[in-house]
């Protein structure tokens, strides 16, 4: 992982939820931690696997907001990445087009939460 990442942005997002979360939320908050964390570490990553990378970011975390919204309903989903989305754009390297990665995976995931219900 690249050593500018802001971790605090992320742990800061692990912090104040209930302690009885529902499953489906977990779930699709470990999906948007993993891809915001993913985001940050692009810069490490030669072209081709970068692309692979974005490309699977772009499909997981919208596919869980999906089964989470299924679940729990839209409220409580799109809550949840726009809680993500406020942390910020991880920090890697400035090639990397982070905010427009990050922009489009949390919208991305938002409006297939609105989708399924």
């Amino acid at each position: 992982m690249n050593d500018s990442t802001d971790h605090s942005a992320v742990e800061r997002l692990t912090v104040d939820h209930s302690t009885v979360d529902h499953p489906a939320i977990v779930r699709l908050r470990t999906e948007l931690d993993a891809a915001w964390k993913g985001i940050g570490a692009l810069g490490q990553l030669e072209d081709v696997r970068r692309d692979r990378v974005v490309a699977e970011l772009r499909t997981a975390v919208p596919d869980e907001a999906s089964r989470a919204a299924r679940e729990v309903g839209t409220a409580a989903v799109v809550a949840e990445i726009s809680r993500f989305a406020d942390a910020g754009v991880p920090r890697t390297d400035p090639a990397v087009p982070a905010a427009v990665i990050w922009d489009d995976v949390v919208h991305t995931a938002a409006e297939a939460a609105r989708a399924t219900c």
